[in-house]
């Protein structure tokens, strides 16, 4: 169903100028997820609206991109949801969640660090629900509007 892998698909969007992604937060459909570039040009930042948690698009020379988690306004740069031209990276939304859901002891001590005072079970909760969107999201299609004569 999905070409590459299923996050990537919002990235792809971003490449081709289809989404809005300027230095400041854009919300896409109507504030359900905002979407944003870091001053840096090479992160780009996914996050639902509550407590800017989501994913942090991070691309790599030569096109291809790491995507991290995003919690409480933070890049964990020490966990991987997915790695550059890795050809055993998740695919659907099963396979990301399965990947998540299988790597979360590792997500719950990382979290546990003083610096992020989280915890894996909120990160994972609010990440389903941004699966749910990119789901949601991945699926629009552009119907063309016929000129008015």
């Amino acid at each position: 169903m999905y070409p590459t892998n299923f996050l990537e698909n919002l990235w792809k969007k971003i490449k081709a100028k289809e989404v809005p992604n300027s230095l400041n937060p854009v919300p896409l459909h109507h504030g359900l997820a905002y979407t944003m570039q870091l001053q840096d040009r090479i992160t780009n930042l996914l996050w639902l609206p509550y407590e800017h948690t989501g994913i942090a698009y991070s691309e790599k020379i030569g096109g291809s991109i790491n995507i991290f988690p995003y919690y409480k306004g933070q890049i964990i740069e020490e966990f991987e949801i997915s790695h550059g031209m890795d050809l055993h990276k998740p695919k659907t939304e099963d396979d990301v969640l399965q990947h998540m859901y299988s790597s979360s002891w590792e997500l719950h001590q990382i979290f546990s660090h003083e610096k992020y005072a989280g915890s894996a079970a909120d990160y994972m909760y609010k990440f389903h629900h941004l699966c749910i969107f990119l789901n949601y999201f991945n699926s629009l299609r552009v119907i063309p509007v016929p000129a008015v004569k």
